[in-house]
């Protein structure tokens, strides 16, 4: 005897959009879009900030994939819409797009051109959304990605546009410096997440801004792969090895690392964070990496176990026993999942030689010499890299990096009390190329930052440091005149 009176179905009310990708980054939603220009076969991706009166106020995400014909442009603008994935394919919810725009803006537009003459258009705005998920179909005669689609070299493509963004609108150089870190923290992410198919070739993906009152785009930058077990050597002989967590039928790999000790680059040091931060599992779906870092509750993180890296890349024979949250940002391990690891053979004898690595290595550890803080001037991916690897001196000011009209014949000159290292302005055109900002020529700046900080330490110059800031200065101004000819000299 049935208890069921009834069956209603229950139709989703439209406004639950407003919750829709609460939990993502701007990171994490960037790269719910590049999944899918992966999954429609591009092998380059644009992303590019839109700006106005120096404010960001729109992004796209250009690829030169297959493109959608009208048919999948709607499934594309469904929500939660159902359809068995390709075993290569990136997509996994059927909500990706719509979660990943809305959660930083309040229009999507979607342009597509699956052949030549062929476009179509969709546009969702969060106000209908909410109210009856309603849809836009575009006039395809209004349908311009062909700029954008140029940019990647595509015949065929989409571009996913973000209007109505919730991007800081903030006046000064607060905001530049948003712009700046924004643009920073994609570029780790990106390089982290598709470091295996950026390495091989499949993608390319590169980051630019685009000005539009002076309708004009930055130079594109390409995004760098970071592999996060992209060492020289390994820290123990006999390691990397793979280890086998046996579930019933399932064997789960697990790709045991040792980071070799005083590993201090972008490779270790994942987002300019300490490097212990990202011990644990490295899990990847189709080459695409969804977790860095993390036991999942099978040990405990430990600061000597910071040296300890385990890769899975059989994600068929883990997806039965993990739950993958829709922003692709966390995996969720079963109890079986968990006790399988612990139990594996050899796995607490792994976690052990890890953390003697570790140990031994504090031991002989020696500590890097202070510099001065750096401040404006140097781009932001520099000051990041400082303040990761060096100690600061934190009983000091930052030091600034600026152009200024200098006398001819110097390149630089320091002001100790207002501590700031100030260019010669009439090289600034030769030394960046013309594309000016408050961190452009970060290579010069850098190099002398890290030439003249220690000129800042102290109460005053003695008549050694004048002397040395004099020679310095003659021999720089020497070779900038120099580049200066040759570059003349190559132009004839």
């Amino acid at each position: 005897m049935s208890d069921v009176l009834e069956r209603k179905v229950l139709e989703p009310d439209p406004g639950m959009i407003k919750s829709l990708g609460a939990h993502h980054t701007l990171e994490s939603a960037v790269a719910d879009l590049i999944d899918n220009s992966v999954d429609a076969g591009a092998d380059r991706v644009l992303v590019r900030f839109d700006t106005e009166g120096g404010h960001p106020v729109g992004l796209h995400v250009a690829d030169n994939g297959r493109g959608m014909d009208g048919r999948q442009a709607d499934e594309a603008m469904r929500l939660g819409r159902q359809r068995n994935y390709g075993t290569a394919e990136q997509g996994h919810f059927g909500i990706g797009l719509k979660a990943a725009s809305f959660s930083h803006a309040d229009t999507i537009t979607v342009c597509t051109t699956p052949a030549a003459a062929e476009r179509h258009g969709r546009r969702l705005r969060r106000g209908d959304v909410e109210r009856d998920y309603g849809c836009d179909v575009l006039d395809p005669a209004s349908i311009r990605p062909d700029a954008l689609l140029a940019r990647v070299g595509g015949a065929t493509g989409t571009v996913v546009s973000w209007s109505d963004t919730h991007f800081p609108r903030a006046g000064g150089t607060g905001l530049g410096n948003w712009l700046d870190d924004a643009r920073t923290r994609l570029g780790q992410h990106l390089g982290l997440t598709y470091h295996r198919l950026i390495e091989s070739g499949r993608v390319r993906i590169e980051i630019e801004v685009f000005d539009r009152e002076r309708d004009r785009a930055g130079i594109p930058e390409p995004v760098a792969a970071i592999d996060p077990l992209g060492f020289a050597a390994s820290a123990v002989p006999g390691y990397p090895r793979t280890l086998v967590a046996q579930l019933g039928a399932d064997r789960v790999g697990l790709g045991c690392h040792i980071v070799p000790p005083r590993s201090s680059g972008p490779n270790y040091r994942l987002y300019g964070r300490d490097g212990a931060d990202f011990q644990g599992f490295f899990i990847y779906r189709h080459d695409r990496l969804l977790q860095a870092g993390g036991w999942n509750q099978v040990v405990t993180a430990d600061r000597t176990r910071a040296l300890a890296r385990v890769v899975i890349d059989d994600y068929p024979a883990l997806a039965g026993h993990v739950r993958l949250n829709p922003e692709k940002k966390g995996i969720v391990f079963s109890h079986d999942l968990q006790g399988a690891i612990a139990r594996a053979a050899s796995f607490p004898e792994y976690l052990a030689a890890a953390e003697t690595v570790f140990t031994e290595s504090r031991k002989r550890q020696h500590k890097r010499r202070p510099v001065a803080e750096p401040s404006k001037g140097l781009h932001e991916e520099v000051r990041r890299v400082i303040r990761a690897e060096i100690p600061l001196r934190a009983e000091e000011g930052p030091v600034e990096i600026r152009w200024d009209a200098l006398p001819a014949g110097r390149f630089f000159e320091l002001d100790r009390e207002g501590r700031t290292i100030y260019l010669n302005k009439r090289y600034r055109p030769m030394l960046t190329g013309g594309a000016t900002g408050l961190s452009d020529a970060p290579l010069v700046k850098t190099l002398l930052f890290l030439l003249t900080e220690d000129h800042f330490k102290g109460q005053q110059w003695g008549p050694r440091d004048k002397d040395l800031l004099e020679v310095w200065d003659a021999v720089l101004a020497a070779a900038v005149r120099a580049e200066h000819a040759y570059r003349e000299g190559n132009r004839r």
